[in-house]
């Protein structure tokens, strides 16, 4: 078998959730062409995917030299660097994002210049949400260092986010209202790497984000008084991509640990559930909302009234970690997101969380009894 085909039988075991016979493919493809710059790119993401980007960054940057400036490659290194928590060459290589496969030609081309460090005093500054739901709730927090340098900020979002941002003096822009005018601009998750953000210097913040008092007293009376542990839980993020299917708990799985716990009070928070999810949630007693929880803003008044909330890696981690919330956040240990860093119970991100690791691929079982564990030992 030719290298290309050694390469291409990688790729549909990667495709397969069988990573050691990816690598097995991927080095033998290497070792019959050297120059094979697939062969080195994905073996050094399979290694990646697996929890060691340590070991992944030679075989990337040895991709790089075959073929200078290669977007996958580049964007691949950056997530090593940020998975290992090395901010500092993390964040600059992570701005190749912008020539990577859907965020390639996505970056504005304003006639004002991006902000690169300049004083902001008496400045006002354009910040662009961007990626997803979570990445613009998780960044966010820079908006408050801006503020914190005189500027003032712009935060140019989804309307589903910026409610989130309402209480905060920042001037909301949707997506398709006009911008106005302004001095500079940013694109939200290139802030940190401005302000050189590192582990170390990351604000320990238990809650810079909140729920408006209107949403609290609509939900405080909604729910009515408390009688036992609330507990809410997010168990997949969007369902058509393709890391969901490892980041995702199995529906099977997160009803199997509601119904080990029946004492306590569950509701859901996964706004894309679906009826019959919500049917056999509800003949367990879990309490649901759909419909009535439109936005980020409402998804907030019902967390401020829980006593923990469990999410895989989706927005509502970020959500609860942004509102200080008990949170723990239930990770696969395969294809793991570098917000969540490695070997590590807590997040430098939001002091709030606890996370809770799959051991092996796929082992769901293991984090909920864990989870289990852990609740019988919560008290309110």
């Amino acid at each position: 078998m030719n290298a290309e085909l050694l390469v291409e039988s990688g790729n549909q075991a990667r495709s397969n959730n069988n990573p050691g016979q990816a690598l097995m493919c991927y080095a033998q493809a290497f070792t019959q062409d050297p120059d094979n710059f697939s062969a080195w790119n994905n073996y050094g993401n399979v290694l990646r995917e697996c929890g060691r980007p340590d070991r992944a960054v030679p075989f990337i940057e040895t991709a790089l030299r075959i073929w200078p400036n290669q977007p996958t490659a580049n964007f691949n290194l950056a997530v090593c660097y940020l998975l290992m928590g090395d901010y500092a060459r993390g964040w600059a290589q992570y701005e190749h994002r912008w020539n990577y496969e859907h965020l390639a030609n996505t970056l504005p081309n304003f006639e004002k210049p991006r902000w690169a460090g300049e004083s902001l005093k008496n400045k006002t500054i354009l910040v662009l949400g961007e990626q997803g739901h979570g990445d613009t709730i998780q960044f966010g927090r820079f908006l408050f260092d801006l503020r914190s340098m005189g500027a003032q900020v712009k935060l140019q979002a989804n309307e589903n986010v910026l409610t989130l941002f309402e209480n905060h003096e920042f001037e909301l822009i949707n997506l398709d209202q006009e911008i106005g005018t302004y001095d500079y601009w940013i694109p939200i998750m290139s802030i940190p790497g401005i302000l050189n953000i590192n582990i170390e210097n990351l604000t320990q913040q238990l809650q810079y984000l909140g729920a408006t008092p209107a949403k609290i007293k609509e939900w405080h009376k909604r729910l009515g008084l408390k009688h036992k542990l609330r507990v809410g839980f997010a168990w997949s993020g969007r369902r058509d991509s393709w890391i969901n299917q490892h980041k995702a708990m199995p529906f099977i799985e997160i009803l199997t640990l509601i119904k080990s716990c029946p004492d306590y009070e569950w509701y859901n928070l996964q706004l894309d559930c679906t009826p019959e999810e919500e049917e056999i949630l509800s003949s367990v007693g879990v309490k649901n909302f759909s419909g009535t929880v439109k936005t980020f803003a409402d998804t907030a008044g019902l967390v401020y009234h829980l006593d923990v909330v469990l999410s895989v890696d989706t927005a509502i981690a970020h959500l609860s970690g942004s509102l200080g919330r008990p949170t723990w956040v239930m990770l696969n240990s395969y294809a793991l997101d570098w917000r969540w860093l490695l070997n590590r119970d807590d997040s430098p991100w939001y002091p709030s969380a606890r996370l809770f690791r799959q051991p092996s691929m796929g082992d769901w079982g293991s984090v909920n009894k864990k989870i289990q564990q852990y609740l019988s030992w919560y008290k309110i």
